[in-house]
């Protein structure tokens, strides 16, 4: 399913779905197994008569894996990730000889798939050293959770338009009359 994909980009697929929490008055933004498809492919299933129980399964899964990424103990999330792991009975597959390491799950509900995708990823961050680089957007008006890939690991914005949006504030502060 994303065995193709790297653990920074697992790790960026973790942070857009934990970034559809509703936070203040921002609403919930995980309103649809299309929307979980973009955030997420390859997740959604094909029939969509269970859509209500499957998106509250994965938001019930997003809102567990939000504190091992936005603010993770590193005394406790490994034993958390692992226990989400064990949960859906994740296991480890190759497919060919130097093929990439999948990891499935019997359980045939959209939240496995989605576990699949995201538990390993995050896994594979913490490995890997990337979490002490996940921020959260220093713009007033925005919490969106980042992955700073920056060579000094100093971004504070989750994206230019938040930190021009803060540039141009600020100098109009500083040029309005007092």
């Amino acid at each position: 399913m994303t065995s193709d994909l790297s653990a920074e980009d697992l790790l960026r697929a973790a942070l857009a779905l934990v970034a559809t929490r509703p936070v203040g008055a921002w609403p919930e933004e995980l309103d649809s197994l299309d929307r979980l498809e973009e955030l997420v492919p390859g997740t959604a299933p094909r029939a969509r008569h269970g859509a209500a129980t499957d998106l509250a399964e994965v938001r019930g899964l997003r809102d567990r894996l939000a504190p091992l990424v936005l603010d993770p103990d590193p005394g406790s999330a490994p034993a958390a990730l692992s226990a989400l792991a064990r949960e859906f009975d994740l296991a480890p597959v190759v497919d060919s000889v130097g093929g990439p390491v999948r990891h499935v799950s019997p359980d045939p509900r959209t939240v496995a798939r989605v576990a699949e995708a995201l538990v390993p990823g995050v896994m594979s961050a913490w490995a890997s050293g990337l979490m002490p680089r996940v921020r959260t957007c220093g713009a007033d008006d925005c919490d969106t959770p980042f992955l700073d890939r920056s060579s000094r690991a100093n971004r504070h914005y989750c994206s230019d338009r938040c930190s021009t949006r803060v540039r141009v504030r600020r100098h109009r502060t500083r040029s309005s009359p007092a």
